[in-house]
């Protein structure tokens, strides 16, 4: 198939102020199968151009009222003719001229006397371009509400965390205290498979409270709205408060998790909790993933920036290279038999 027959024919205006140009323009794209409509002048093309909408303007240069240079700006103006393509034709083909031309909006420049065989290529262009520019600027508008869409649905999703957090954690708090009250035998001895009962009720409950609070986190943090308190913080006693949260966790496991703190540290200023909170998050995960005899290691050095390096290493199962954007993806797991074996989000 050739090229003129691929491509679909246009509604050309043709701007000239000579009609012996304007009829050999004209023939020439009627013969490629164009539809062609004529002004004499940039008053008239702006008026055809509000009305008819073509898909390419070839306009001359020098013409009476509305010479093409200010054609060309006022259609830049509007906002139906702002991508239409425009080809200037005209004999001033002086660098001066053609520099005018491109910094008024010219998308092309072709000069007089014109090549009526070449003016069919550059026309056939000009269309192919404006055509794949114009798919290129619906894809854009397209993504541009996609986007919005899914950052409205995600505010959506963080206010309704924030909110089913609230609901959640109130009676939450309620059955956690009644249950405590109750294996504690604050009112009153209870036989020992109820305190039993009650232990579980108030360790679920502790759990459960735990994984709502991460949740909420992840969603303030998501919508910019997780505030951090910057004070001094004691890294030594900071890290033995996290190590002591899961040492019962590694007994039970039979791992052996331990830390390394040298005595030199600088000063540090930081969020206090938030660091309890990831390295609790951390050791726990890998006590989780190491089987018994195995060894969990916390340790604190200076970074070469003069900030801290905090490292945990355990001799769990590790992770495949290949996983590891899997295991670090928001409530990722490396593979459904994990999920069986292995509890957590």
């Amino acid at each position: 198939m050739s090229e003129s027959c691929a491509l679909q024919p246009a509604r050309i205006l043709i701007v000239d102020d000579d009609p012996i140009v304007r009829s050999l323009m004209r023939a020439t794209l009627q013969a490629d199968g164009h539809k062609v409509i004529e002004a004499e002048d940039g008053d008239e093309a702006c008026e055809l151009c509000e009305k008819r909408q073509p898909d390419l303007l070839v306009a001359d240069v020098v013409m009476p009222r509305m010479d093409g240079f200010a054609l060309c700006s006022e259609l830049r103006c509007r906002p139906q003719s702002a991508y239409l393509p425009i080809l200037m034709a005209t004999g001033l083909d002086d660098i001066p001229s053609i520099t005018r031309a491109y910094e008024v909006g010219a998308t092309d420049f072709i000069s007089k006397p014109i090549n009526w065989i070449i003016l069919g290529y550059r026309v056939r262009y000009l269309l192919r371009a404006s055509r794949a520019f114009e798919e290129v600027r619906r894809n854009r508008d397209q993504l541009a509400v996609a986007k919005e869409e899914a950052e409205a649905a995600n505010r959506a999703k963080t206010e309704f965390l924030a909110n089913m957090g609230h609901e959640l954690r109130t009676p939450l708090n309620a059955i956690i205290g009644f249950s405590e009250i109750m294996r504690d035998g604050t009112f009153g001895p209870l036989t020992a498979k109820y305190v039993e009962y009650a232990a579980a009720i108030a360790e679920s409950g502790a759990h459960l409270l735990a994984v709502i609070n991460g949740i909420l986190d992840m969603a303030r943090a998501e919508a910019n709205r997780l505030v951090l308190v910057e004070e001094e913080v004691e890294i030594a006693r900071t890290v033995a408060f996290s190590i002591g949260t899961i040492e019962e966790m590694a007994r039970r496991a039979e791992i052996d998790c331990r830390s390394e703190v040298p005595d030199d540290l600088p000063r540090f200023l930081g969020d206090a909790a938030k660091l309890r909170q990831v390295l609790i998050n951390l050791l726990s995960n890998a006590v989780k993933f190491t089987p018994s005899g195995g060894e969990v290691t916390l340790s604190v050095e200076r970074s070469p920036d003069d900030g801290l390096a905090f490292r945990i290493a355990d001799t769990g199962i590790g992770i495949p290279p290949d996983k590891l954007s899997v295991a670090l993806a928001p409530f990722g797991q490396i593979e459904s038999g994990l999920d069986r074996k292995y509890e957590g989000t």
